[in-house]
């Protein structure tokens, strides 16, 4: 950031009328700056490149922290732990806090860049000692842990579940190995219990277990249930699809532009910070620190209500209404429903809910404005619906009631239908709706149920 603010002033040769003083220098460094005044006394003609300097900088930052802290976390885990090994650990003994260790870093410091494409991620997983066969693609969401007890075979296929080789069994820590053979699909819900062996081709479906591998839970009709399974646009229309993505990024930050602006406008005491400790003391100046504060705010409550609005005009003018029926093989609706995915998947409208309430009326009118057909006085769930993305063919009647932590999905990777569920109706915790089901008056879907597809529960 000092390089940028030292080589990014323009000289001037006028002076403002007052003089501008350091509040953390005092006084005695009272020093006319060389610059110009509007009718309010503000100066501002070094404002735009001290702007444009510091968001570079901001932009600089953030590269440089999600490829450094990413490996920071790779080489803490080879130097605190090195390989992860099978075996039974007492809680609270120094191996379990060395593996607590790693784990609190690993979560602080994300996987960064190699978040962004399956590739870089699998890299990311071997360089932390997993091995990963060609071609598997693992949802960025899925928590992988204990990485050398990992071994997946090549083209497999993970949701957002957890892949981690570690429980707890009577009183104890259990490390144990966790494979998966090549050509697995594994679905949403799905739970994998270290030291299970899940068999090449097997297809877990949704809300299953690998305690329970039997041809009906492994059945190859489940491959398509694996959202990872879906296909994705081509590179011409997935171009186009991040220009959409990068546009509504820009106008989501435009309120933290807006309050850095106001924030470098706020007069300082030299025309020029010519060290890094006039850098330190231009960022420590106390009447900046409301700033930092205002761009957490900012940043928390107005930014997703306007990334809201921005998708909500987007799926009415761009995307449009979502229908049933086949769409895997037209790459225009497989762009709208990874766009869509993108922007504002059902996991994603928690963030909007923490704001506006998760449970009751302003989730519905968001719901509606998405496209949803939602009746009144709805329940709705503090976590939202995970693989929920055609709104259009959500219809969810008066008076329902949803526990936390369910899956609706409207659209397999063969083809979409609708969700009907009538009034009344109580969708417990953990369930996962698949295309076409439909949940008759006052029907009760027990915790951890599973529907089948194009199937009607009665009332």
């Amino acid at each position: 950031a000092g390089c940028f603010f030292q080589t990014s002033y323009i000289a001037v040769n006028t002076t403002c009328a007052a003089s501008c003083s350091c509040p953390i220098l005092g006084n005695t460094t009272m020093i006319p700056t060389p610059t110009c005044s509007d009718k309010s006394g503000a100066c501002s003609c070094h404002m735009m490149p001290r702007l444009n300097a510091l968001v570079l900088a901001l932009v600089f930052g953030r590269l440089a922290a999600n490829l450094v802290f990413p490996l920071l976390g790779i080489l803490t885990k080879w130097v605190v732990i090195g390989r992860y090994r099978a075996g039974r650990y007492p809680l609270w003994g120094q191996y379990y806090l060395r593996w607590w260790y790693v784990d609190q870093v690993l979560m602080i410091c994300g996987r960064g860049i190699f978040r962004y494409h399956p590739t870089l991620l699998n890299t990311y997983y071997r360089m932390m000692g997993a091995r990963i066969g060609a071609r598997t693609v693992i949802d960025p969401r899925a928590k992988v842990g204990e990485f050398d007890l990992i071994s997946i075979g090549a083209d497999t296929a993970i949701d957002n579940i957890k892949v981690r080789g570690f429980c707890v069994d009577t009183g104890c820590m259990l490390l144990a190995p966790l494979k998966l053979g090549a050509n697995v699909s594994v679905a949403c819900k799905v739970s994998l219990a270290p030291g299970i062996e899940v068999p090449d081709g097997a297809a877990l479906g949704p809300n299953s277990s690998s305690y329970d591998l039997n041809p009906f839970t492994t059945r190859p009709e489940n491959r398509a249930l694996c959202c990872m399974r879906f296909p994705h646009p081509n590179q011409a229309f997935l171009i186009v699809g991040y220009l959409v993505l990068f546009f509504v990024f820009v106008v989501e930050q435009l309120p933290v532009l807006f309050v850095l602006e106001q924030m470098v406008l706020y007069p300082w005491y030299v025309q020029h910070l010519r060290s890094y400790r006039d850098v330190l003391i231009w960022f420590l100046t106390p009447g900046r620190v409301g700033f930092y504060i205002a761009i957490r705010v900012v940043r928390g409550t107005i930014c997703p209500l306007l990334r809201l609005a921005v998708v909500v005009l987007l799926k009415k003018c761009v995307i449009g209404k979502f229908e049933a029926g086949p769409w895997a093989h037209c790459q225009r609706k497989i762009l709208r429903r990874w766009l869509m995915e993108q922007l504002m998947s059902g996991d994603k409208l928690q963030e909007v809910g923490h704001l506006i309430g998760s449970h009751y009326c302003l989730m519905t009118w968001v719901l509606r404005q998405l496209g949803a057909k939602v009746g009144e006085r709805i329940y709705w769930p503090g976590s939202n619906f995970e693989g929920l993305v055609e709104y259009d063919l959500l219809e969810v009647q008066d008076d329902v009631v949803f526990g936390s932590r369910s899956a609706i999905l409207c659209a397999d990777a063969l083809e979409a239908a609708p969700v009907c569920i009538h009034a009344g109706a109580n969708v417990s915790d953990r369930c996962v709706l698949l295309p076409g089901c439909t949940i008759g008056r006052n029907a009760v879907l027990g915790s951890g149920s599973l529907t089948s597809k194009h199937t009607t529960y009665p009332s």
